[in-house]
């Protein structure tokens, strides 16, 4: 059950719950750090959602109740996703800030276009291209997939980038930032220093697992999403603060995310080894997806993309580590066998 009730999660911090129309996500959590009387001190408001009028309107009632005034607010965006960032060029005005992972900041506009993050739009798309993946399938994602990701027409590029141990405040609060790769190249956590409280994104998710995909120049998105889960491990987290829905337990949801991949890595292999040479269109229709449809063809075809972009994402584990090989064949599409 959906819950779109305004809470403090701590002192002077609260979550907005933004629904997201069309979305299987539901909702986005935006956080909200009011600003003190100390000199100096400022709003922080973390994600904003698509740019809808379900999200916008969402944002700004939550900003008349809880007193926010946009001219003293700066906005920090733990990833690049659309469903995050979107609402942002509307509500920032001159002369407040805009933070975001330096590495996302940098795959913001890859091809020189206006577009942000277009080029590895389109890179995912060249990529299931050269995987075999039929073309009226692609068309079929294509047309869908693009309302989703292009939901604005206003772009922001004065982004503030945040490395690794980057320091912000927010509020009566400090910040400190965590590189978590792996969903994007540039995700960012935040440690709410003192309290137990963790700013997630989408590296943590409670009830639905974070969608891992394939980037530009990212050799191993899966790897670094593991590698990023046992960097999460280390710290002691009492109040997890995730993008989406609700939160559970920190470490024990670190636990079964690792051993979700795991799961899948092995069907992924198991599939090419049964197989043989296997192409991902195959490999993906059969990996068993919590997905209501009566077959593979006839997924939705937004969710018929993500998980061909989980499954590129797995291959391309299985690949870096030796245990299968990518070839090609005589028409030039690229399939598997294990080695």
């Amino acid at each position: 059950m959906t819950d779109y009730t305004i809470c403090e999660v701590l002192p002077g911090v609260y979550r907005i719950p933004v629904p997201l129309e069309g979305s299987p996500l539901k909702e986005l959590n935006s956080y909200v750090f009011k600003k003190t009387d100390e000199p100096g001190s400022r709003n922080m408001v973390v994600d904003t959602g698509y740019y809808q009028d379900s999200c916008m309107n969402a944002l700004t009632e939550a900003f008349e109740l809880l007193g926010v005034d946009l001219k003293e607010t700066d906005f920090l965006l733990t990833h690049l996703h659309a469903d995050h960032i979107s609402c942002v060029p509307y509500l920032v005005q001159d002369g407040c800030k805009v933070y975001m992972g330096a590495g996302d900041i940098a795959k913001m506009y890859l091809d020189g276009s206006d577009i942000p993050h277009k080029g590895s739009y389109e890179y995912s798309f060249s990529r299931v291209n050269e995987l075999g993946v039929p073309m009226d399938k692609q068309q079929e994602m294509r047309e869908q997939m693009a309302a989703d990701i292009f939901t604005f027409d206003k772009y922001y590029r004065d982004y503030i980038p945040v490395n690794e141990g980057d320091k912000l405040r927010a509020g009566s609060y400090t910040l400190k930032a965590i590189h978590t790769p792996g969903h994007t190249p540039g995700h960012m956590c935040y440690e709410i220093e003192n309290t137990g409280a963790m700013l997630l994104g989408d590296t943590l998710l409670f009830d639905i697992s974070p969608n891992i995909v394939a980037w530009i120049g990212v050799k191993d998105s899966l790897g670094d999403y593991l590698d990023s889960l046992d960097k999460l491990d280390s710290y002691d987290v009492s109040i997890p603060l995730p993008g989406h829905r609700h939160r559970g337990d920190f470490h024990t949801r670190i636990a079964e995310l690792k051993l979700h991949h795991s799961k899948r890595i092995e069907e992924c292999y198991k599939t090419i080894e049964e197989l043989g040479d296997a192409y991902l269109y195959d490999i993906a229709g059969n990996v068993q997806w919590k997905i209501k449809s009566r077959n593979w063809d006839e997924f939705p075809p937004v969710q018929r993309w993500f998980a061909l972009g989980e499954c590129i994402a797995h291959l391309d584990y299985l690949a870096c580590r030796g245990r299968i090989v990518q070839l090609t064949d005589q028409n030039g599409i690229k399939y598997y066998r294990i080695c």
